[in-house]
């Protein structure tokens, strides 16, 4: 990765389905001549150079043409690299930041972007309206686990863990990466900054929340109905 003084150079990976966000991991399998190309080249680079990639959401495309994709994304930085027979390779990406896409710069030999990093706004995590965004968040994911178990993305113990050894931006991301949500809903969130991306959740979950409670009923009388 490299800054020509007008912005980043970044190599870019576009994935159909996968919104990355920073503070999060992300594990891929590796298996495109091209990915397998620009994995050769991150690690060819000297030691203390910052092995990043640029995670972005790929739109539809016809078969056989390379799919236009979203404005911007997350730059991973290579953490685990798990070479296999048959050249190709399991890896752990750990999100660093998100980007704004300036402009691409070609596709050969794989796809690579001028991005402009975007960093968030920094946050006190003592402040009053923090700390009640965090204990909702917790509050309303702790409860949809506990009502749907193994139907929900995160368990009780997951979230736990992350509440008590994470930071509020990991903690946010962490629910916005594992919530079952569509892509481009993902996206979205991502564009938006870390306060606003926190009270969209607390949005999204009280919504599920409403609506399990309504579905309630129903699902006592379709456990009792299996005994019919």
């Amino acid at each position: 990765m490299a800054d020509d003084g007008s912005g980043t150079r970044l190599p870019l990976v576009p994935l159909p389905d996968v919104v990355h966000f920073p503070r999060t991991d992300l594990r891929l399998h590796v298996f495109e001549p091209r990915s397998r190309r620009l994995l050769r080249d991150l690690v060819a680079q000297d030691e203390g150079e910052p092995r990043r990639i640029g995670i972005v959401l790929a739109r539809p495309a016809r078969r056989g043409s390379q799919p236009e994709i979203y404005p911007g994304g997350t730059a991973g930085r290579l953490v685990e690299l798990e070479a296999l027979p048959d050249g190709g390779a399991n890896v752990l990406l750990r999100g660093e930041f998100r980007f704004a896409l300036e402009r691409e710069l070609g596709s050969e030999p794989y796809r690579q972007g001028l991005v402009r990093p975007i960093e968030e706004p920094l946050l006190n995590e003592s402040d009053a309206g923090i700390v009640a965004v965090r204990a909702g968040l917790v509050g309303l994911a702790n409860e949809l686990a506990g009502e749907l178990g193994g139907r929900f993305p995160l368990s009780s113990s997951d979230l736990a863990e992350v509440a008590a050894d994470g930071s509020f931006e990991e903690l946010v991301n962490r629910i916005a990466a594992d919530l079952d949500l569509p892509a481009p809903r993902k996206f979205s969130l991502l564009a938006e900054s870390l306060p606003e991306r926190a009270l969209s959740l607390v949005s999204i979950l009280r919504s599920r929340k409403q609506v399990v409670a309504l579905l309630r009923p129903y699902r006592s009388l379709a456990a009792k109905s299996e005994w019919n």
